[in-house]
């Protein structure tokens, strides 16, 4: 009876068929672990630069002068509207709110000698929104330095001032987050009483 011969090429056969699925299998984890690599690219990115909050930039851009006297009898005396122009600048991703009205305080000598209101403000992603106040500035004998206030009226006719205010708010990111940020608001100016105008007008 005649024996079958085993083909001398099936072990090598059988080797090559074993190994095709542990090839398959390889390169299937080299595309998880590429995109498993590059999804956590992409994660860093948006966290480090759209999800980064940063703080608005609020400056003072503009100050116009209404209704300026002053005098000297019987004491040395001075009336102003001031209004206000401030810029905000927004450089996140999001829309930053503003969550409530906010005082700008104007101080001269040390002495808050005015307060104004800021109403609430949305600034768009990468947006400037302008907003404005209004303050009456009423520096009196009765709590400002007599001497030092008389020699800016009479000798200087100007008045070094101070403008300050903090706006809290919150960024809006993705619709999902939301991040709390504090812009402070801190400016100086010359208030020039012979030509009824503000200048030196400078924010930090």
């Amino acid at each position: 009876m005649a024996t079958d011969k085993i083909p001398a090429d099936r072990p090598e056969a059988l080797r090559l068929g074993r190994s095709a699925p542990v090839k398959c299998l390889h390169f299937f984890c080299i595309f998880l672990f590429t995109a498993a690599s590059a999804a956590c690219i992409v994660g860093l990115t948006l966290c480090l630069v759209v999800l980064r909050v940063k703080v608005p930039t609020v400056k003072l851009t503009l100050v116009a002068v209404k209704d300026l006297q002053y005098g000297f009898s019987p004491t040395p005396f001075m009336e102003a509207t001031l209004i206000g122009e401030i810029t905000m600048e927004n450089p996140n991703f999001g829309e930053f709110k503003y969550e409530e009205i906010r005082n700008v305080t104007l101080i001269y000598d040390g002495v808050t000698v005015g307060i104004g209101e800021v109403k609430r403000v949305s600034v768009n992603a990468k947006s400037i929104e302008k907003t404005n106040f209004t303050v009456k500035v009423e520096p009196n004998s009765s709590f400002v330095d007599v001497d030092y206030f008389s020699y800016d009226l009479a000798r200087l006719k100007t008045m070094n001032m101070s403008c300050i205010a903090q706006f809290e708010g919150r960024a809006h990111l993705l619709k999902l987050f939301k991040a709390k940020k504090i812009s402070v608001l801190k400016c100086s100016m010359s208030l020039n009483l012979t030509s009824h105008g503000v200048q030196n007008l400078a924010c930090l």
